[in-house]
């Protein structure tokens, strides 16, 4: 029986992971850097312990990864500030339809806690959670699925009664690794092969979403 939900946050909750590329791109082309698409997909939904050591096996010493990530996040923080955060379709619904049904929720982002904080109480969500786990909290990032292990635990609840929310492959990985319920809400990453294979629900969006929480 689902008595938990644990939310991804850049890509899940919040429309983040495109502002997150351009910042990237923006990166790339400021510095002269090879960071291309390809790349930053293949860090969408790590932590920054993981990304900083792909940049490493991938580049070398040629690119500063602090440096881009700084300059990233610079402007994605610059975007919201101008803009407000980019909240996913049903993302408000379903926060209300799992309170309404004694669900307790957490957050699992890879994000550090001083940003996503600031992203979830500018959304004016942060107050639906009970519990949070942020990138700088563990030691292992998605795909492993400590963030996961970990959220479920701090609910006082076991992984397998937990449904997971989340739109990236290493995400999903992590979630069914854990154990837990997963539904896909994907967002630039496309779903499919044995990814999409490990999901009980995939769904266009956060509304459709709310319909498979009990199934």
């Amino acid at each position: 029986m689902i008595k938990g939900a644990i939310f991804d946050m850049d890509g899940t909750m919040f429309d983040t992971e495109a502002l997150a590329l351009r910042g990237w791109l923006y990166a790339a082309e400021k510095y002269n850097y090879p960071i291309t698409e390809e790349v930053v997909s293949k860090i969408r939904g790590t932590n920054a312990a993981y990304s900083r050591s792909l940049f490493r096996q991938l580049f070398g010493d040629s690119v500063d990864y602090d440096l881009a990530r700084a300059m990233r996040t610079k402007y994605i923080d610059d975007y919201i500030e101008d803009h407000g955060v980019p909240v996913k379709d049903g993302l408000l619904e379903l926060l209300n339809y799992l309170r309404e049904n004694k669900i307790k929720m957490a957050v699992a982002t890879s994000t550090h806690q001083q940003t996503a904080e600031k992203y979830l109480k500018k959304a004016q969500v942060y107050e639906y959670f009970d519990q949070y786990v942020y990138g700088d909290m563990i030691s292992k990032g998605k795909p492993d699925p400590e963030i996961f292990q970990v959220a479920a635990g701090k609910l006082s609840l076991s992984t397998r009664e937990c449904i997971a929310f989340e739109d990236s492959p290493h995400g999903i990985t992590a979630a069914k690794a854990a154990e837990c319920k997963v539904i896909a809400v994907p967002d630039l990453t496309p779903i499919e092969g044995e990814i999409l294979a490990m999901v009980d629900a995939y769904c266009k969006n956060l509304r459709v979403a709310m319909k498979h929480v009990f199934d």
